[in-house]
């Protein structure tokens, strides 16, 4: 029975990646839909990860009842975090008069999505990010210091849930009241100079290597619903771990974001020319965009090419020459169709 739920998953898996392939064909010939490269990449993505899912499932001991409610209990303290950090963004906009366009938590199949007072509001299956978009313009026309409480709004709705969530679950345990607050305080003061070392003692072979591919980042994630036993505790720790990613200052999290608007408002004190002010920001972003994606992508197509027995340099290869080998036939079905000669 367990191995069917395997194969139902895996089928699942690529029927969406064939929908994706077939959207990127109509696309590429000219017939795809205005949102069809939107569609194509949430296919994609969506087929990716339950195909990923599935190979965790194949490889390891079948999962218990009580483990999956763990997991679905685990990815319910998750979405909830990452809804109240959004929040923190949301409110903080709506404080400083700011339209707010689009609320977005969670990626992969939408579970549902509404409009109301001039926001799109939208709920994805998977709790793994959010965002909030601002009106550019207006986000853009804050003063420096309400930009940085616009960026932080989430960290620190994050850490006030913390405060609350840890100190409830000590009260719970039997701890005087006063006591579990000093306690809370005190271990999130500890935490900072720990998580410090953590990160700068991170080496570029413990973050790019075909260990860390999705299948593997599955597993930890089922392995991590372990704190999920104690609601409190594993709220508490979610909000706090959360917080903290988010003050690392890479430009596409919170942190970076706060280090960006004080350096581009002192490059325009200095009187650099606001174009290349804004050069520099997006350049960043994409920068930041690359450092948190990046070694995702380079870890999954390092664990494709082991599983085949390749290099990844033998593997990107031949993936480019398929990828090469694909676009030029569509283009001839282009052609054709159009009735081009392809040599002309």
């Amino acid at each position: 029975m367990y191995s069917y739920f395997v194969l139902a998953v895996s089928l699942v898996s690529i029927i969406f990646i064939i929908m994706g392939a077939v959207l990127m064909v109509k696309q590429i010939i000219g017939k795809g839909k205005k949102d069809g490269v939107d569609k194509v990449f949430k296919y994609a993505l969506t087929g990716i990860l339950i195909g990923a899912f599935a190979n965790y499932l194949s490889n390891s001991p079948p999962l218990t009842l009580q483990t999956v409610l763990l997991v679905a209990k685990f990815m319910l303290i998750l979405f909830l975090v990452i809804t109240l950090h959004e929040l923190g963004h949301y409110l903080s906009a709506r404080a400083f008069k700011v339209p707010v366009t689009d609320f977005s938590i969670g990626i992969g199949p939408m579970l549902f999505n509404f409009k109301h007072g001039g926001t799109f509001y939208q709920f994805k299956a998977l709790p793994t990010m959010g965002y909030v978009k601002v009106n550019r313009d207006a986000e853009e026309k804050l003063s420096l210091y309400k930009k940085c409480i616009f960026y932080l709004a989430g960290i620190l709705i994050n850490f006030i849930c913390y405060f609350i969530a840890f100190s409830f679950y000590l009260v719970q345990t039997g701890r005087p009241i006063f006591e579990s607050l000093k306690l809370t305080l005190n271990k999130f003061i500890a935490v900072f100079p720990n998580f410090y070392h953590i990160i700068t003692d991170l080496k570029f072979s413990d973050i790019v290597t075909p260990e860390r591919d999705l299948e593997n980042s599955i597993g930890n994630y089922i392995s991590m619903a372990e704190i999920a036993q104690e609601f409190w505790l594993g709220f508490a720790v979610i909000s706090l771990l959360l917080g903290l990613l988010n003050l690392v200052p890479i430009p596409v999290l919170d942190g970076g974001r706060v280090a960006l608007a004080i350096l581009t408002s002192f490059m325009g004190l200095i009187g650099i020319p606001m174009k290349f002010i804004k050069q520099f920001f997006f350049s960043l972003i994409a920068l930041g965009a690359l450092v948190i994606w990046g070694p995702l992508i380079i870890n999954n197509i390092w664990s494709a090419s082991e599983s085949i027995g390749m290099s990844l340099l033998e593997y990107c290869l031949w993936m480019g020459i398929a990828v090469t080998a694909l676009i030029n036939i569509q283009i001839f079905i282009a052609n054709r169709k159009a009735k081009i000669n392809p040599t002309e």
